[in-house]
């Protein structure tokens, strides 16, 4: 051993070898690592909306906020299944839209309640991990606005169901 380390070029190399496996380590835990956020997920402005649900209460949902094409694209890819599990998202388009959202690389189900420009909720889609399937409305009568992609449960959780008459207060989103 003594042998190996007799030049002072040898021990730069050991010590930069050990810092790459650290690092390397450390780079496929924390990319593994259930409180991920994906650089995406960070750079969405944080937010809130208000939700009359099915029992007639204004109910404030706080969500990250994806109003440019690149944050509602990338949604929750890339982040833990905590992550997903303690946040949700508004989608904000400028007009109507029937756009479809691929979840291939989220790491928890979701749900994803599509909004027309109104605030009326036409429709509550539940994914499956890793789905390769898109998810989105169907019709031209179905176009939405708004989209709120949240973990599985979410809607139940807060009364919100298309059949209940919930609806979002559009003019209620507030980003920080």
């Amino acid at each position: 051993m003594s042998k190996m380390l007799n030049t002072p070029k040898k021990k730069i190399i050991l010590v930069i070898g050990v810092l790459l496996v650290l690092f390397i380590s450390w780079y496929a835990i924390s990319a593994n690592s259930d409180t991920r956020q994906s650089r995406a997920f960070r750079a969405m402005p944080q937010g809130s909306i208000q939700v009359v649900n099915d029992e007639g209460q204004t109910v404030t949902l706080q969500l990250r906020v994806a109003d440019v094409p690149a944050a509602r694209q990338a949604g929750f890819k890339g982040s833990g299944a905590q992550t997903v599990a303690d946040n949700a998202i508004l989608l904000v388009y400028a007009t109507d839209t029937a756009e479809r959202h691929n979840v291939q690389n989220v790491k928890a189900a979701l749900e994803i309640g599509f909004f027309r420009a109104d605030g009326t909720l036409i429709q509550i889609s539940r994914t499956r991990m890793g789905a390769t399937t898109t998810y989105g409305t169907t019709g031209s009568a179905n176009r939405y606005r708004y989209a709120i992609m949240a973990p599985e449960g979410f809607f139940a959780r807060n009364n919100i169901s298309v059949d209940g008459g919930a609806s979002l207060v559009t003019t209620s989103l507030r980003k920080r």
